[in-house]
Parts: structure tokens; sequence; C-alpha cells
């Protein structure tokens, strides 16, 4: 691989090539072991995937981020497509985004906050993304809050492992993710949680609209 004139479109590009070639062998259970890598495949190569386009282009233009690493100034048009797509509106009208694919829910803190890493996705929770009307609520979110979601579930190791039944259930064949992200405010600190639920399936699918959507924007600007 040479050095890529745009990092932040190179490497999801390179990685939906790397998914593609490499999904039926990682799919496949490796001798003397119990579960195939095809979850943990997956969440490794979607972390560049998704956070370089976010770090780079679009946090830049939003005076998110220190400046060293802008991507956003090698084509102002790509630039300002990236920021208007990853905007308030809907990301149900998306070009990334997969109806019925996601769940949401978000948890105020209350006393506490659950602790996930021992006891995994809280009941409540399960049940509440285990409604139709979690698919809907997904949809309702402004583009920028889901990618955000998204991003710092990715960046913070906010991920859980789910099974058939969006249960936390150890050492069962993972089905679902499910990305954690804080809800934070200055003043006042964490105030709850958010919780958007993917199947896996539907999240290999997401990476390839994901990466079509980018491409598809550079591509188009290029041809102006």
């Amino acid at each position: 691989m040479g050095n890529p004139q745009n990092f932040s479109l190179d490497i999801p590009r390179r990685c939906q090539m790397l998914i593609e070639e490499l999904w039926p062998k990682v799919s496949k259970k490796p001798e003397g072991d119990t579960l195939p890598l095809n979850a943990s495949f997956l969440l490794a190569i979607s972390t560049p995937m998704i956070n370089l386009p976010i770090e780079r282009i679009w946090k830049p233009q939003m005076n998110r981020a220190v400046g060293h690493l802008n991507d956003a100034v090698l084509d102002a048009h790509l630039a300002a497509a990236i920021r208007k797509g990853i905007g308030s509106n809907a990301v149900a009208n998306a070009g990334f985004y997969c109806p019925d694919a996601w769940r949401y829910h978000y948890l105020p803190k209350g006393a506490s906050l659950p602790d996930l890493s021992q006891h995994g996705l809280p009941q409540s929770v399960e049940a509440a993304l285990g409604v139709e009307a979690a698919s809907k609520t997904a949809g309702e979110l402004g583009t920028e809050m889901f990618c955000n979601i998204l991003r710092n579930g990715l960046a913070h190791g906010g991920v859980i492992y789910l099974d058939t039944d969006g249960r936390t259930t150890h050492g069962a064949p993972v089905q679902m993710f499910c990305f954690v992200s804080t809800k934070w405010t200055r003043g006042s600190g964490v105030e709850g949680l958010h919780f958007l639920r993917v199947g896996m399936k539907d999240y290999r699918r997401f990476l390839q609209r994901w990466t079509n959507w980018l491409l598809s924007e550079a591509t188009q600007i290029a041809a102006k």
C-alpha cells in the first residue's frame, strides 16, 4: 500500500475489500477454538472505517479537533458533503442507513450507572431494545447523534456482544452488537447512556453502505 491521497477515504475502501476477501475464512471455526472469529474481525476492522472520516473530515469542520490531522482541507467540496450528510436530519434519511437494522434506547443515570462489564446489558434495556418501537426511535435519531454513538462506542470500548435474543450470554455465539455511549453535558457530567443495537449481519451490510456513501460523494465531486 502506498501513501494514500486521502487517508479517510482510502482506509475505509481497503477495509471493505478485506471484509469481502476474508469474511469466508473468519466465519469458519478455527481448529482448537470454540467459535469463529467473525465478530472480533468485524468489530476490529470497522473501527478505522467509521472513526477516520469522522475524526479527520467531519470533526475539524465542527471545531472539535485540534487540526493536526485535517483531511477536510484536501477537498473542500467533499468535506462539505460529509458535513451535510452527518447533520441534524433524521438518520433514516441518510444514504448509509439500513432501515429496520438498528434499535435505540436511552437510559437515564438515576442513582448510578449499570456495571456493564460484570453484568452485561441490563434486563430493562434488553426489553426496551426488543420492541419494534426501538427501531422507529433509532431511525428518528439525528445523523450526528447516530454517528457519535457509533464512534464513541468504537473509540472508547463501549461495545457489548449479544446473542440471537439480544441478551448478554457468556460463551454464546455473537449475533448482535450493542454500542454504548454516555450522554454528557458541561457542568452536569454524565447524565445517562445511549444504547444502539444492530445484528452482526446488518452491521456488515451497514459498513458496505457506509463505504459506498463515502466513495459516492467523492466520485460525484470528482466528476464535476
